[in-house]
């Protein structure tokens, strides 16, 4: 008699309240494994939800369309419509690659699903990844978020992004397909040394069984201090950072000085994200510098840093957006009248309002306010006649 397949339990309920979903299923054993487990759980648990798989064919091996329709086939035996979606993109990277190739595969499997009314794409992501992902993480940074390596639930482009296996070990998935008579695609790519995570993964095997375990434990722990910090960094922005309508803020030396690096480093993640228009996130060590600045009397006045400008005086130091990071290609108000300009200003004007930057025009002195933040503000040219704009600033809403 053969032996009963492994007991695996998986947390599906935040698909209770889905209607259509989508599964990111290479044909590996882990997204093969998760196109069951979904299966499963859907027939039994939400008969009502839509699964759809999702192939993405990089187009970089010989091999890889064949192998998008043989995971088309599984997922025809388990009843669920399957879509191969192919990264046309010519020529191909040659350095980089296994980055670009994941930006692209994110990139397409986001934008089906939005084209398709899908509010979510499952990944495989499992607890060897988690591991590989903080041993990766440690020969550069000790930053908390770095170090909580993959998360549960996250997003790409907006799209809600869910990784149901990331507390299963992949043998046990494996051992799973096997008592399925289920097989799997193994990507040759898995065994090219010249990817760090591969030579990582084989670094990790030699650690010992234990060291997947501990790996995870460190992630666990690092999101906690993670999220520690952030809301203690978001309760101090609410008492102590001043926010002017003109699109700066000033932090006062005295109240930051002081302060934990840590902490720091998180308060100006969350200034700059918003300062600097959320169009970059800087790293660790970025930030690391950033705050040593900060506090510092030496060395430069102002720094860059994710597309904000930092200003240092004896008092403190201001940040405001670079104006020259700011896209400088009218924008025209829509029909509706509103506009959210470079995510930082609201401006209301008549239909076709042309709204660009401030830049090098000539403005009056305003006390107090230095002249690199007034030419990242917004400069709207109204149709003839229409009434005069209106601009209000997006300030920070934190909360306590």
């Amino acid at each position: 008699m053969p032996a009963a397949p492994p007991e695996i339990t998986i947390d599906f309920s935040p698909l209770l309240a889905e209607r259509h979903v989508a599964l990111a299923v290479s044909g590996g054993s882990d997204s093969t494994a998760l196109m069951h487990l979904a299966a499963d759980w859907t027939r039994v648990n939400h008969p009502g939800l839509l699964l759809t798989v999702l192939t993405v064919d990089h187009g970089l091996r010989a091999g890889a369309a064949a192998e998008a329709v043989q995971v088309g086939q599984w997922a025809a035996d388990l009843g669920l419509p399957h879509h191969v979606l192919r990264w046309d993109e010519e020529p191909k990277p040659v350095t980089g690659i296994q980055a670009r190739a994941r930006a692209a595969r994110y990139g397409l499997m986001a934008a089906w699903c939005r084209a398709h009314a899908a509010t979510a794409l499952l990944t495989a992501h499992t607890l060897d990844d988690q591991a590989e992902t903080v041993l990766m993480r440690l020969s550069r940074t000790l930053s908390p978020e770095s170090l909580a390596g993959i998360r549960p639930a996250g997003n790409w482009q907006g799209l809600p992004l869910l990784r149901p296996l990331l507390r299963l070990k992949r043998q046990s998935l494996r051992d799973l397909l096997s008592d399925l008579g289920q097989t799997w695609i193994e990507d040759p790519s898995n065994e090219d040394a010249r990817f760090e995570r591969v030579r990582v993964r084989r670094a990790l095997a030699g650690m010992g069984p234990a060291s997947t375990e501990r790996l995870a434990a460190l992630a666990d722990k690092s999101a906690k201090a993670a999220e520690l910090l952030e809301r203690s960094a978001r309760r101090w922005i609410v008492l102590r950072l001043r926010e002017h309508d003109a699109g700066i803020c000033h932090v006062a030396a005295e109240d930051f000085r002081d302060l934990p690096e840590a902490l720091q480093e998180r308060i100006l993640a969350v200034v700059i994200d918003r300062y600097g228009g959320g169009q970059a996130v800087p790293e660790a060590d970025e930030l690391r510098r950033a705050a040593r600045w900060s506090c510092s009397d030496k060395g430069p006045v102002r720094c860059t840093l994710g597309g904000a400008l930092l200003g240092r005086r004896k008092t403190g130091f201001w940040v405001t957006r670079e104006a020259a990071r700011i896209d400088a290609a009218p924008r025209l108000v829509p029909e509706s009248g509103k506009l959210l300009w470079d995510n930082r200003f609201f401006v209301e004007a008549a239909a076709g309002a042309a709204v660009t930057p401030t830049a090098s025009r000539k403005l009056p002195s305003v006390p107090g306010m230095p002249v690199y933040a007034q030419r990242a503000c917004p400069w709207v040219e109204p149709p003839p006649g229409a009434p005069p704009p209106r601009i209000g600033f997006r300030r920070l809403n934190l909360g306590s």
